[in-house]
This record gives structure tokens, sequence and C-alpha cells, in this order.
């Protein structure tokens, strides 16, 4: 499935608004910085090392008409976050206010040490936490006055299948994910009144994702039999349901987590019910 949109803009309300996509250099970050380039976003997609893809998939936004850049940011660092929205502060693409319309908390670590949860050391924790959870934490925080200043915004987290189901050597990046699941319900409950709603997007397995690239396990092959739609979740599923989610066709959904794994997680107990039968 190729990256690049083939459709024109869906969603009319978000023409010239401006995102910050954390993390959107990438496999899912990319696809979410092209589908909302597509819809007219101005976007500004980080990286962490590899400034080559970022700076593509930039050209890739720009192309499409919006205004697109590439910062550098590692969000596990506080310091790094303060740097990066201080750059927001006079970035104004269109004119008018100054200010923030979405944020996409997409960036993530913790694979590449895989070990049992019992196994897993002190500092590879703390380390995924302060990517997977403290990140995202401190962006909202200091997204929430850009947004304010705008009339209102949109913040969309995206979480993981190990939040809910047990992975093996997933957990670091499990139970960090499962704490931004409560992290969204709380900092939803608080904004909404601001006009800033917080959702988050849970999919099954991505292929062509970071961790389809990186985690041990062939798990693309083994899911894929058993997903009702036929195929594994794309990159492009992802941007398609954070688009909406950042429209405004999508006014009352508020601190909700959106699951989108093709009828995985509903059909989980199928083959082995049925391997049971044939027995």
């Amino acid at each position: 499935m190729t990256d690049q949109p083939s459709t024109g803009p869906v969603y009319a309300s978000l023409k010239g608004q401006r995102a910050l996509v954390i993390g959107g250099s990438r496999g899912i970050g990319r696809a979410i910085s092209l589908r909302l380039a597509q819809e007219g976003v101005h976007v500004i997609a980080t990286y962490v090392r590899a400034e080559e893809p970022a700076l593509a998939t930039v050209a890739d936004c720009q192309a499409l008409g919006v205004d697109a850049r590439a910062i550098k940011a590692d969000v596990g660092d506080p310091g790094a976050i303060r740097d990066l929205f201080a750059q927001l502060q006079d970035w104004t693409p269109g004119g008018g206010t100054p200010g923030l319309d979405i944020l996409i908390n997409n960036a993530a670590r913790g694979l590449e040490r895989p070990r049992p949860a019992i196994e897993q050391r002190h500092g590879h924790l703390h380390r995924t936490m302060d990517v997977n959870l403290f990140g995202p934490w401190g962006a909202i925080q200091a997204a929430a006055p850009l947004m304010d200043a705008r009339g209102g915004g949109a913040i969309v987290n995206l979480l993981s299948p190990g939040a809910d189901h047990y992975m093996p050597d997933y957990a670091a990046v499990g139970v960090s994910k499962a704490a931004l699941t409560s992290l969204t319900m709380y900092l939803a409950t608080e904004l909404a009144p601001r006009n800033i709603r917080v959702n988050a997007v849970s999919a099954g397995w991505v292929e062509g994702s970071e961790g389809d690239r990186t985690y041990q396990a062939d798990v693309a092959n083994a899911v894929r039999p058993n997903v009702p739609a036929g195929r594994n979740v794309a990159p492009e599923d992802l941007a398609a349901a954070v688009a909406w989610l950042c429209s405004d066709q999508a006014p009352m959904l508020i601190g909700q987590t959106l699951f989108l794994d093709g009828g995985f997680a509903a059909a989980a107990w199928g083959p082995l019910l049925q391997s049971n039968d044939d027995s």
C-alpha cells in the first residue's frame, strides 16, 4: 500500500490548520503527516536521528501545497520539548493568530531491548517511560496554551495493542502505552471545557510501521490469517482515523480510544476454538 495520498481533501474543517506530528517522519508518523497535508493542514514533523526521511516527508507534504517543516526533537528530554514549542511561537503559516490546532503524539521507543517483564532493567524502563508517557504529557501541557490561542484543538495519542494484550518481550512498551491510555482520559476530561479534544488510536498489527521492522518475531504473517478484514492494518488506515478524529466530524468523541484492528481482537478466540473442534 502506497504512503502517498491518492485522493483529495475529505474534511473541509481541517484546511489551513496547523499540526505538530511528534515522530512524524517515518512509518505511521509519515502516513499521518501526509494525510494531514492532503487535508490542507500545515505540518511540523519531528524526528530524533534520521534527518533524511524527515526531509523527504516534509518535501512530500510541501508538494501537496502546505507549509511543512522538520524539527529535530527528542521528546524524552523535557528541555527538547521546551525548545520545540519555543519554535512554534513564531510559526504562523497562512497568517492569523499564532498557535497550534493539532497535536499528534506518535513517538515511541522500547523495542530495542526486548526482555520479559521480570528481566527488564531500570534504566531502559525509565527511558521508555520518558518517551512514551512523559513526552506526550509534557507536549500536551505545552500545546494547550497554543490551542487556547486558536480557540481550541485536537490531540491524538497513538497507543499499542500491547497495552491491552500480552505480547512476549513487550512489557516496557505495553505498560507505558497503557499508562498513556489512562492519561488520555484524564487530560481529555480537563481540557474539554477549553474546546480541546483528546483521544487515542490503538491499532492491531501495523505492517510498514517501525514496530513491524523492529519486533523480533514475524508477527505480520502470524496475525494476518486471523484478521476478519483479510489484511493487517496499514499506516494509512491509522492516518485516516487520525484525520477524522481531528476534524469537526467527531465533536463528541472525547477521552476515547479508537481500536483499529480489522476485527482481530473480536475474533481472537475463533482459531483456538476451531482447532479444538477439529480435534
